[in-house]
């Protein structure tokens, strides 16, 4: 076909666009098409579960010197050798974990070397099971470790597992997995109970290894035996022996022991042994009365002071001022002391008899003293006492229940955008994260919820992103974290939306990319600055790495078939595309080899530009994409074949879409003349450009065949 000048152009198209017949974002093993099929089949699989190699330091304390002995493991290893499969329950402080590294060294070390052994991120959503597909393929000599207590194990999930178990047995792996009784709702034949290891022996275990032998050997249960026998052989007339045998109870968790025997180390051996020397001397002489005072500021030194907060914040005759001053002072520590002060005399009723409590009797600094507060230099701070301020939060906590309300009343009304103590809030937060890690009525969250609901800056915001990160990655607040940012995304609060979206993009999208997705899904269904967060939060996930890449374009694909009109795939897509980002340099260049990421582009096009909510973002990247290629940024043809193929499909086959662009089965030659007229863009002059390969500037020659289709995507007639 020729125009009325005799030039030659692109001949329309007879035949569907191949694309059309292509099947993309498949995750069944099978396509069925129906008709001749001239496109591409893509059946895509979802990336793997991340796993991350099991701390040496857990590795270490699974193995001798350090281990103390516990029947779990070889129970659970017995367990692995049978099934593949141990469940490992007991509750936090049991040890389980440490005794499932051991179970899994147990049963898959050889005399080779070590079996590699990973924690498998329990990456997917409360009402999701773990498919087949995003789980490790079984390699021999790999044992895996999932924790239950932070993700819900429903019983299809656990069902999954087991399954995944089998196969893993059949290869020489294996899988632990460790929980309370209330997270495993699997086969119970595979449960093994938590036994708790003598705490002693785990606190003795780790100073011996650390080379303080004098400290391991004041644990000593049995003085007379460690002169000749046992851990430590020491002389039989060391004072100090067994001289601390009864600081540590059989119930402490072994997690407890480690943190007393690395308190212990501290401790001068010399100092010790003064108090224990005068500790034989006459009980009326003052030296028997220095050592016994010694002794015990030892014991409260290394046991966090447990029984001085006692005495000071739930013993008879506690003073309400008195406790206040040194709740301020934990909170705040190393503020000035007339801020500790102002905070203190503003918890609770501001009515004046409450007011008079603190302008009667002490001052307010002998009153911070009295407490434990060391004032010398106008700081609270407690340099003498190491640890002092959590445990007076935590005593405070536990004892006085009636008032935990007013507590997280009164820290959110000094850390508010007004309070007297806002910029205090980042240490205040990370202390009611430590918190409640074991309180009752947890403080933490609440205290985030306000944080987010007042107005809060930049800097506020950073803090809360950080402080909730951390709670995910904690195994007792883990739970809770991922529920609270899950809840955040599906609500409209621009706040706590751009809390989730930061932390989306830092730490946790790192961990568990495929919960950070979901809900960074949430997120991109508004248009506003977390949405925007969002957006870049997959660019850079994509930027990373390949498997990144491939991650984010599986994801995208999975929101346009799951959620057809929901903006997320669209604004997700146009992120990934933005010709600013070096993201779209590496889809264009998998595009040319790749059919999978080219049909991924094309359907993509199509998806975004159906929706009118993204028109004018799209517009500016299509311009993006023309620039690229003009200024030789993009390849033209692959740019220009794509586009080609996304205008051939998404053009609607209404009467202007029929008039401009013609239809050889039905028009006639006046028409299609018609349309060659006013597609006819050789007629301008564009002599301005520079770039040598300006389509526009070229000779009148057909232009270049740069679709899947020939041409333009117009078939010759």
């Amino acid at each position: 076909m020729t125009t009325p000048d005799g030039q030659g152009l692109p001949q329309p198209r007879t035949s569907p666009p191949p694309f059309g017949q292509s099947a993309v974002g498949n995750l069944g093993p099978t396509v069925q098409v129906g008709g001749s099929n001239t496109g591409n089949i893509n059946i895509t699989g979802r990336p793997k579960l991340p796993v991350i190699a099991i701390a040496r330091g857990d590795r270490e304390a699974a193995l001798e010197p350090l281990w103390a002995h516990t029947p779990t493991p070889q129970q659970a290893a017995n367990c692995l050798a049978a099934n593949g499969l141990a469940v490992i329950l007991g509750e936090r402080g049991t040890g389980r974990r440490i005794s499932a590294v051991r179970a899994l060294h147990t049963h898959l070390a050889t005399p080779a070397g070590a079996p590699q052994l990973y924690d498998l991120a329990a990456d997917w959503e409360d009402d999701e099971v773990p498919e087949r597909e995003v789980l490790p393929e079984p390699i021999a000599g790999h044992g895996y470790l999932i924790d239950a207590a932070s993700r819900l194990m429903s019983e299809n999930a656990a069902r999954a597992l087991t399954t995944w178990a089998e196969e893993l047995h059949a290869v020489g792996s294996c899988l632990v997995i460790t929980g309370s009784q209330r997270d495993w709702r699997g086969d119970s034949r595979f449960e093994i109970g938590a036994v708790r290891p003598d705490a002693v022996q785990v606190a003795r275990n780790h100073l011996a290894h650390a080379g303080s032998h004098a400290q391991a050997g004041w644990l000593q249960t049995d003085p007379q035996r460690a002169a000749t026998r046992g851990l430590l052989r020491q002389s039989a007339t060391d004072r100090t022996v067994g001289i601390l045998s009864d600081l540590i109870t059989r119930t402490v968790s072994p997690g407890d022991a480690v943190a007393i025997a690395g308190r212990l180390r501290n401790i001068d051996p010399g100092r010790l042994a003064r108090a224990a020397e005068h500790k034989e001397r006459p009980p009326e002489s003052p030296e028997y009365q220095q050592g016994v005072r010694e002794l015990r500021r030892i014991q409260e030194e290394v046991l966090l002071w447990t029984n001085f907060l006692e005495e000071k914040l739930a013993g008879t005759g506690t003073r309400g001022p008195d406790r206040m001053m040194l709740l301020a002072a934990a909170y705040l520590e190393g503020a000035p002391l007339e801020l500790c002060i102002k905070a203190a005399t503003s918890f609770g009723s501001r009515d004046e008899a409450l007011a008079r409590r603190y302008r009667e009797g002490r001052s307010p600094r002998r009153r911070l003293a009295d407490v434990g507060v060391e004032t010398a230099d106008d700081t609270a701070a407690f340099h003498s006492r190491p640890g002092f301020a959590l445990s007076a939060i935590r005593t405070d906590w536990h004892h006085w229940a009636d008032e935990r309300e007013e507590t997280r009343d009164w820290l959110a009304r000094i850390t508010a955008p007004d309070g007297i103590a806002k910029d205090w809030a980042e240490q205040i937060g990370s202390r009611l994260l430590d918190l409640s890690i074991t309180a009752v009525e947890s403080p933490f969250f609440p205290i985030l919820d306000t944080w987010t609901n007042t107005s809060p800056d930049e800097q506020r915001l950073r803090i809360v992103t950080a402080l909730i990160t951390r709670a995910a990655e904690t195994e007792e607040l883990a739970r809770a974290a991922h529920k609270q940012l899950l809840d955040w995304a599906t609500k409209g609060h621009p706040h706590r939306r751009r809390v989730v979206a930061q932390a989306c993009s830092g730490r946790y999208g790192m961990r568990w990319p495929h919960m950070a997705f979901v809900r960074l899904r949430h997120i991109l269904a508004l248009d506003d600055e977390a949405a925007r967060i969002a957006a870049e939060a997959l660019s850079t996930h994509a930027a990373a790495s390949t498997d990144g890449v491939q991650r984010v374009v599986d994801t995208v694909e999975t929101w346009f078939e799951r959620y057809p009109t929901h903006l997320a795939g669209p604004r997700a897509f146009l992120a990934l595309t933005d010709p600013t980002h070096s993201v779209l340099d590496t889809l264009m260049s998998a595009a040319q080899a790749t059919p999978a990421i080219r049909d991924f582009l094309i359907n993509g096009w199509m998806q975004t530009l159906r929706q009118p909510d993204v028109r004018d973002h799209a517009h500016q990247i299509l311009l993006g994409w023309a620039r690229g290629a003009h200024e030789g940024r993009l390849n033209r043809t692959t740019t220009f074949g794509i586009l080609t193929d996304v205008r051939n499909a998404h053009t609607p086959l209404d009467a202007m879409s029929r008039f401009l662009y013609g239809s050889p089965d039905h028009d006639d030659k006046a028409l299609i003349e018609a349309r060659f007229a006013l597609a006819n863009l050789r007629a301008c002059n564009h002599t301005q450009c520079s770039e040598p390969h300006c389509p526009l500037k070229e000779a009148a020659d057909p232009l270049p065949d740069i679709s899947t289709a020939g041409g333009t995507g117009e078939s010759p007639s």
